[in-house]
This record gives C-alpha cells, structure tokens and sequence, in this order.
C-alpha cells in the first residue's frame, strides 16, 4: 500500500471497460465490486497540501482513467492515474486540496470488476483542509408518478448574476434520494448561501439530465445561518418532460366588451413566427372560458414558451369571428370580434404559471376580408 495507512469502508464503484480478465473456471462472478479502503479516509480534516487519493478494491478492477469515475467537489482535475495490480488506484491531482475547504469526493456507481460487473451505487465523502467539518445540511424529498423517487439526483448551485444561466456554473454538491426519495446535502458551511436546487429522474444512472428525463429547478433559494444550519426542503413532485401546466390569473377588470371570454394556448416554435389575427372557421382545440370576476386556470398548457389567444365570444359561436358593423355605418365594413394576446409565457412540465391581465381593444380591429354578403358570420354588434 506504498507505505499509507487505509481505512476499511464500504463504497461502491463506477464505469468503464478495456482490459477484461476471463473466466478462471469457477462460478460466475456476479458480484459488484466495492471500495474496500480509502486514503486520506473519509471525514479527514486538516489535511493542508494533500494532492493524492488512494482507492483499494474489492477486487481486481478494469483500470480505467480516474476522470471516468472520480469527482471532487469543488473539483480539482486530475494529472494522473496509476494502477497498482488492478486492485489498488492512486489518482494524483492537478494541485494541493484548497485551503480552509471541506472538498466532497464522488465515486460515481458503474465502474467494471475484471469480469464486467459493474458497481451498483455512488457514494460521497468529505475531506476538510481545516481543523472540523461544517454542519451545515439540506434535507428534502422527491416524488416522481405518486411514488418517492429512487435514485433521483439533486444538485446544488450557487445563485447565479443576471447575465448567466445557474447550470452554466459548477456544481456544488451532488446527492442520490434513497428508497424514500429522500436526500441530504450535508457539509455545508454555516452560514451558507443562497443556492439553487436541481432535481432530476436518473433512470440510466449517469448523473446527468436526459431530454426525456423529469427535471425541475426547485422553489426558491436556499441559504443556512448560525440560528438555522439546518434546511427541511419542502415535498418536491417531478413530471415527465411533455406533462401539460397551467396558467392562472384574472381578465382585466375594465374589459367592457359584453359576452362570455374564452381563450385557447398556443406553443410558441422555434423559429417563432408570430401569430396573425384573423376569424377561424372552427374551435381551435383547447379553447376554454375565463372566469370574468375571479382567478380562472387555463389547463392543458403545453410545457415551454407559450401565448394566450383571447377573445370575446359575441356571437356565441366559440370561435374568433367576423361581425357586422352597427347599424347606420359604414356599408360592408366588418370587424373580428375583441381580442387580446399574451405573449412569451413559460410554462413548467405539470406546474402552474401566471399570466398578466390581457389588454383588450377599446375599439374593434376591422376585418378587409369581408363582404356584406358574409351576412351569416358574426352577429350585430349594435350600442357597443
């Protein structure tokens, strides 16, 4: 063990494949390998000008590069990988452990036995350049289709200025929900913060988000003080990428058109072409009413950037129409009924947004493409 004292401690492995040693003619080896010992061991503290880590292995391992399984947090790159039997892997750093620094090191889960047998859990664990380890922690809960959420991922991130994304910045910590769904973010400094909260489904196990995986930015930052080194994550529900939201608000108050207010939701494209007013010769699918006097919810949302498509329902026709002019105007002068459009609304898979008021017309839009033989579209629209 080149003369350093290792720790005996359960830990699980991580990927990779190259050199596979064959079978020795007895059973079939099924068993995933395990990091048996570890140096500097876990939850070492003062540890000024350490650059090495050594893992030991259940057994012998495919030796692969330390960048294919090893994560540190914050990370420090590796400069080296040196195998030693197949069993032991020194890993030699870029630079020293930072000082004053509790550094988390991640052993992700897949990496191969000789044999192909692959680790089947990550583990984490802490390291400190100072004198003691912080005691700082987040706690929460994922639940995923009703159920608590196995191997969801969290991942926390320093809130970020204005001009960039928070996931365009490192990672702080990362951490696997339980059985339960539960997970904890332990070592955190006091006071700490804020931060923001990833979640994510992990149904392949790479620990990062797929496209077709649910993922969510959790509610609010989080931050830890001397009076509060400790944070209870509300319940957090995940849904699929394509679940539907909603939207939720009130009309204007001074929208004096009379007839009921029905509205449909459009996904906005990219490119996004813009929406052209004009009668449809149909019920657009997912028009609905709008409440008038209190909070209404638009329901079927698709996830993503949206617009709202308002309209007064003169003619009682459900669709945007065409009307008259009053009586005594203008000869074949038609116009669309009112509307209003809200624009560029994001919409959360299976969670609420909110929409401004829209803005309806004081006077109505008139139509060119009529005539007065168009006398069965629309309805008369006198005393408005």
């Amino acid at each position: 063990m080149i003369g350093l004292t290792c720790v005996w401690l359960g830990v699980g492995l991580v990927a990779g494949c190259a050199t596979v040693e064959g079978p020795s003619g007895g059973p079939e080896d099924k068993t995933p390998p395990t990091v048996v010992a570890l140096y500097p061991d876990s939850a070492a503290v003062s540890l000024a000008d350490t650059r090495t880590l050594i893992f030991t292995f259940s057994e012998k391992m495919d030796p692969v590069p330390a960048e294919s399984f090893l994560y540190l947090y914050p990370a420090i790159p590796v400069q080296k990988t040196k195998w030693h039997g197949r069993r032991e892997v020194e890993v030699e750093l870029t630079e020293p452990l930072p000082a004053d620094t509790v550094v988390v090191v991640e052993i992700k889960a897949g990496i191969s036995d000789a044999h192909r047998v692959k680790s089947r859990v990550s583990r984490r664990y802490p390291l400190a350049t100072a004198d003691s380890l912080p005691q700082g922690r987040v706690v929460g809960q994922l639940l995923y289709k009703e159920k608590p959420l196995l191997n969801g991922v969290v991942e926390l991130y320093d809130v970020p200025p204005d001009t960039l994304e928070y996931f365009r910045q490192p990672i702080l910590r990362r951490a696997q929900t339980d059985s339960l769904g539960i997970y904890h973010l332990p070592w955190l400094s006091v006071p700490g913060g804020p931060w923001l909260i990833r979640a994510f489904a992990d149904a392949n196990g790479d620990l990062r988000p797929g496209d077709n995986e649910a993922k969510r930015l959790l509610p609010g930052q989080y931050a830890l003080t001397d009076t509060n080194p400790r944070i209870q994550v509300e319940l957090i529900t995940l849904f699929d990428p394509n679940t539907p939201g909603r939207l939720v608000g009130r009309l204007d108050s001074l929208v004096t058109w009379p007839g009921r207010v029905l509205v449909w939701p459009l996904s906005i494209s990219d490119p996004d072409t813009g929406w052209t007013a004009a009668p449809t010769d149909r019920v657009v699918p997912g028009t609905q009413p709008v409440d008038r006097d209190s909070l209404t919810s638009i329901t079927e949302v698709q996830p993503g950037l949206n617009r709202l498509i308002f309209f007064v329902d003169a003619d009682g026709d459900s669709m945007l129409s065409i009307l008259p002019a009053a009586e005594g105007s203008e000869q074949n002068q038609w116009f669309l009924e009112p509307f209003a459009v809200v624009d560029s609304l994001t919409v959360e898979p299976g969670l609420d947004a909110v929409f401004p008021p829209p803005r309806f017309p004081v006077k109505l839009q008139p139509w060119q493409g009529a005539t007065a033989d168009n006398d069965t579209i629309g309805s008369d629209i006198q005393n408005r």
